[in-house]
């Protein structure tokens, strides 16, 4: 999900490859420069990208917003944290182990989970329903606005935003109408999630 966040917000073409694991590229938000991450590593491997991320341009992990899925979440619900625990989510443990905190900012992207049984694997790769498509295209747009919030504002911007849309005050907006499974990285292996700093 992380990936299709960005990929909302970026071109595919203005995407290149970072001093470490990961794609980025500059993203202006209000005169000030920000920059969208992908990572090119294994999930579980994500702290790898960040620790690259933080180094190339010289951010601290309270300058990242990391966006994770999560189907602890309904489909389309999102989170929005300044800190806490991984949550059983390999990702974020993994950038909280390499950066050795966890203080980082982290927008939670709900995919719900399997109403029946069955390998959560194939649920996580498997497209949205019908149902859910219109729900998860919504919350593509709510996510991206967060993006542009903390990458304007920073976390307080975003904290701002996010308590709006929990309000219900969602824009009419709505993303565009691909098919995606719900990591929506474009990846052949499984991905990571996606990574915006400020500078």
């Amino acid at each position: 999900m992380g990936w299709f966040v960005l990929d909302s917000l970026i071109p595919l073409d203005r995407w290149v490859r970072g001093d470490g694991p990961f794609l980025f590229s500059g993203f202006p938000v209000d005169g000030s420069e920000c920059i969208l991450v992908k990572p090119l590593t294994f999930m579980n491997l994500s702290g790898e990208a960040a620790v690259g991320v933080c180094r190339q341009f010289a951010v601290g992990p309270a300058d990242l917003l990391v966006l994770l899925d999560d189907v602890n979440l309904p489909a389309g619900d999102l989170r929005l944290r300044r800190s806490g625990s991984a949550g059983g989510h390999n990702g974020m443990a993994s950038i909280g182990e390499a950066l050795r905190t966890q203080d980082v900012p982290r927008l939670r992207i709900g995919i719900g989970r399997p109403s029946e049984l069955g390998g959560l694997v194939d649920y996580v790769l498997s497209p949205f329903t019908e149902e859910e498509e219109p729900v998860v295209r919504q919350a593509v747009v709510e996510a991206g606005g967060i993006v542009r919030a903390f990458c304007s504002g920073g976390f307080e911007g975003a904290a701002e935003l996010y308590s709006r849309w929990k309000a219900g005050s969602r824009s009419d907006s709505v993303a565009g109408s691909e098919k995606t499974d719900k990591r929506a990285a474009g990846m052949s292996e499984e991905p990571s999630d996606g990574l915006a700093n400020t500078e």
